[in-house]
């Protein structure tokens, strides 16, 4: 066997990790300054891929092409331009509002918005860990007021603590995903060879380029795109100019409060969307997921009505959707276990016999194992030192890696391009467990500060990381290198999120920034109010949401005997899992569309039209991602809000 530089080594070079780390500041600086408010309201992150990084990646693959048709040099091969993409992707989670952004705005709240009349001072100050915090007036000042000059060594010195002692927590955090997604990667991607939909687009980008820029089909979808996003951007800027209606039909609320009598008034927020690159996406879907997307938001909508004519939603949270969602999630992460047994026996005959066997792995099993206890020693350290027991925080995060490990296969399976998944935070199923009764004051507070990695998991690295390893194994990208350039990129990112941050807020001033969302402030206001509540008003275990969770796991595993037992079972348990998240209340019409035209087209055309069916979804997403991108920029660089093609 060769030596894995040998074999593939062609991709990670020091070109593409240098470009890399360029271009990660600046990427950065474009995804917090539309997030947290500087130019109005932007989501970069809340949908995948990302589009700053497909507009990055495209910028490169056409400058590579000019070059190469001028000179007939070519700047960067295809294997450098791919990793670039699986490198920036990666990185472009850390700054997401649904990820570190979150950490970084709450580490001075507390001891900035004290006040007699919230008594937060009396309530928790005392069990706050200052290592990992700021509590320092006059640092805390500039952060919050602007016009400060970041550089003043008092002002580094405050910070320099927590973003140190942070960015250790979250290399040992990847340190454990990455060694998880080595021991799932043979299985996932060589044996079981799942869809992952969400590739298609980077690999075509920059393996692909001919049948890319010479079809006739992807400049259609390309085209028909660019238009839309062309139109409604100048319709933004001259109202008079008519829009086209593809975003949030019926606003943010949708037209759920439009039913007024019961039982259909409990419909709850409903919306209609027709986001092209959604859509794109959706044709790229295994026909049953994209299907299962859809139809079970449908069938999430019709418990909440069936349960107010029978007259059930009385009880607080009725029919307990979150949690059912979570027990489904639990259900199919039992399957992947029990179907991948042979696979995980097989790992450990290799690293107790030593046969060689996995030398074309990212790195030897026997160390991914070593990786994952030694994460996870740091992460225990880290949490009891904070003030979590010890017999909780094997718990925590047991359901931390259940639910991402899930999300990732969720991704490689199906590829939805939204996964907020907020209704499965940690700390709800802990709550809804053991009361905050039980779990007391230093729990609680650990829980709190714990919050900003699983509230939400719309940009969770461990996704990424494997669709990295899936496109490594179709082309010259040396997996061993790959791994260590995204866990010192992912270190190297921690510490540009704080930095970005830090510059902007001493410039502008936190309180200055609010936009339109206020997430400025609004996180470090939710995590410490939502502590307050806590202590004010201690809670004993919801029972009722733990059958959720039980009927939600019976209601997958029935899923997935009907898919073992019948080839022809049309629904995946998978689309459950979503079925209640913010995405799908938006994207559950852009899904019947995918679907219902990919049905159409196969019925029609065959598998022969598959091919061109992905050609078009592809030029799909890159019109959208192109023309939108452009508005994205212009916006950052004038700090003037502009069309936002998403949300």
């Amino acid at each position: 066997m060769k030596a894995d530089g040998q074999l593939k080594s062609g991709g990670v070079t020091w070109k593409a990790v240098v470009i890399t780390l360029v271009l990660i500041p600046f990427n950065f600086y474009w995804i917090i300054a539309g997030e947290v408010g500087l130019v109005g309201y932007a989501l970069n992150t809340y949908a995948v891929p990302f589009y700053n990084v497909v507009f990055v990646v495209f910028s490169f693959t056409i400058i590579n092409l000019v070059c190469r048709y001028i000179t007939r040099i070519r700047i960067l091969t295809n294997a450098e331009l791919l990793t670039i993409y699986i490198l920036l992707s990666t990185a472009c989670a850390f700054p997401s509002i649904t990820l570190m952004t979150i950490l970084v705005t709450t580490i001075g709240h507390a001891f900035w918005f004290a006040t007699p009349e919230n008594e937060w001072k009396q309530l928790f100050w005392d069990y706050l860990p200052k290592w990992l915090l700021v509590d320092d007036q006059k640092a805390l000042a500039g952060y919050y007021t602007g016009a400060t000059n970041l550089t003043k060594l008092e002002i580094v010195g405050v910070w320099i603590g927590p973003i140190l002692a942070w960015t250790l927590f979250v290399t040992a955090l990847i340190l454990v995903m990455l060694c998880i997604n080595v021991i799932l990667r043979k299985q996932w991607v060589e044996r079981e060879r799942l869809a992952y939909p969400i590739t298609q687009i980077a690999f075509h980008l920059t393996h692909n380029t001919k049948s890319l820029f010479t079809n006739r089909i992807t400049w259609i979808g390309f085209g028909i795109a660019a238009a839309i996003a062309i139109i409604n951007g100048f319709s933004f800027l001259y109202p008079t100019i008519p829009h086209l209606p593809i975003k949030r039909i019926g606003g943010w609320r949708g037209f759920g409060h439009l039913f007024t009598e019961k039982p259909w008034s409990a419909i709850g927020g409903i919306s209609m969307s027709y986001y092209p690159f959604v859509i794109g996406l959706g044709l790229l879907m295994p026909l049953d997921l994209s299907f299962s997307s859809w139809f079970f938001f449908l069938f999430y909508k019709a418990q909440l009505v069936f349960s107010s004519a029978v007259g059930l939603s009385s009880l607080p949270g009725f029919p307990y959707i979150d949690r059912q969602c979570f027990g489904a999630a639990i259900g199919i992460f039992v399957s992947v276990i029990v179907l991948n047994l042979r696979h995980f026996r097989g790992v450990f005959r290799i690293v107790r016999h030593r046969t060689g066997e996995d030398t074309e792995e990212p790195i030897p099993y026997r160390l991914a194992l070593w990786g994952i206890v030694g994460g996870l020693a740091i992460l225990f350290i880290f949490s009891k030192r904070i003030g979590m027991s010890l017999w909780l925080i094997p718990l925590f995060f047991a359901i931390y890696f259940i639910i991402v490990l899930v999300l990732t296969r969720m991704r490689a399976e199906q590829g939805f391009p939204v996964h907020a998944m907020e209704n499965m935070p940690n700390y709800h199923i802990l709550i809804d467990s053991f009361g905050t009764r039980m779990l007391g004051t230093n729990n609680l507070v650990t829980l709190s500060l714990f919050s900003w990695f699983n509230r939400s998991y719309t940009s969770n690295p461990m996704p990424h990381q494997l669709e990295g390893f899936k496109l490594s194994e179709r082309t010259d990208i040396a997996p061993r290198r790959l791994f260590f350039s995204l866990l010192g990129v992912s270190a190297f990112a921690s510490i540009m999120v704080f930095s970005v941050i830090l510059y902007l807020y001493y410039k502008h001033g936190a309180l200055n920034m609010s936009g339109s969302s206020s997430w400025n402030i609004g996180f470090g206001e939710r995590v410490f109010s939502g502590l307050q509540r806590w202590l004010y008003y201690p809670t004993e275990p919801n029972f009722y949401a733990t059958g959720g969770i039980v009927v939600g796991l019976l209601f997958s595993t029935l899923l997935m005997f009907m898919r073992a037992r019948f080839f022809w079972w049309p629904f995946h348990p998978i689309g459950f899992v979503v079925a209640s998240d913010w995405g799908m209340r938006y994207l559950w019409s852009c899904m019947l569309v995918s679907s219902v035209v990919k049905y159409a087209v196969l019925k029609i055309g065959g598998p022969r039209a598959t091919q061109q069916l992905v050609m078009f979804a592809v030029g799909l997403m890159l019109g959208d991602f192109t023309i939108g991108g452009i508005w994205s920029l212009i916006s950052v660089i004038t700090q003037q809000p502009m069309y936002n093609f998403w949300p």
